[in-house]
């Protein structure tokens, strides 16, 4: 259990750090912009994590919204697209069988694609479905350029500093026990 706590608070206190750094950094519009690190922290929380990483990362966006001076409703409605982000990486790594030491050109571009790429694009287009369903968003064009610029501001982050990431944190998290396999096998 202390484990599980000591990874949920430092992902969260990290995510919350980055989310608030890349919101306030080139904003687009309702919280959403043109570069947000702490998708890379999305991607690869639930991979190194399991659920513990999930949650913290479903979490942490909920403070860093919080403290760009977004309103609560908006906030909240992001936590779908906020579950799709940090939930998908893993269920694919686990579907398709994709070492975390991405040694194969199969495992990189099947995690460029399926935890980088799709869930960005899914998040994208759930988050500012919900922004547009809530009054946030007036037209469709307004949604289809806040999707845009979710998907510019979240995949670089999440494809680069994601695979950084998995490739060289994954055998520091081994050898101290704090990578989580049971997702994996």
């Amino acid at each position: 259990m202390k484990r599980n706590i000591l990874v949920f608070s430092a992902v969260f206190v990290l995510g919350s750090i980055l989310g608030t750094l890349g919101t306030i950094s080139f904003p687009m519009g309702v919280n959403i912009t043109y570069f947000w690190p702490a998708a890379a922290l999305q991607t690869v929380s639930g991979i190194f994590f399991g659920l513990w990483g999930i949650l913290a990362g479903v979490a942490f966006p909920i403070v860093s919204n919080a403290l760009t001076d977004s309103s609560w409703a908006h906030t909240i409605g992001f936590i779908p697209a906020n579950i799709v982000q940090c939930s998908l990486p893993l269920l694919v790594m686990r579907k398709f069988n994709i070492s975390p030491n991405l040694k194969r050109m199969r495992d990189v571009l099947l995690f460029i694609t399926g935890c980088t790429i799709l869930p960005n694009v899914l998040g994208s287009v759930v988050g500012c479905g919900i922004l547009y369903m809530s009054g946030y968003v007036n037209n469709n064009i307004e949604l289809w350029d806040l999707i845009f610029v979710w998907i510019v501001g979240n995949i670089p982050s999440s494809m680069v500093f994601g695979f950084l990431l998995v490739k060289v944190i994954t055998p520091v998290l081994k050898g101290c026990g704090l990578y989580y396999e049971g997702f994996l096998k």
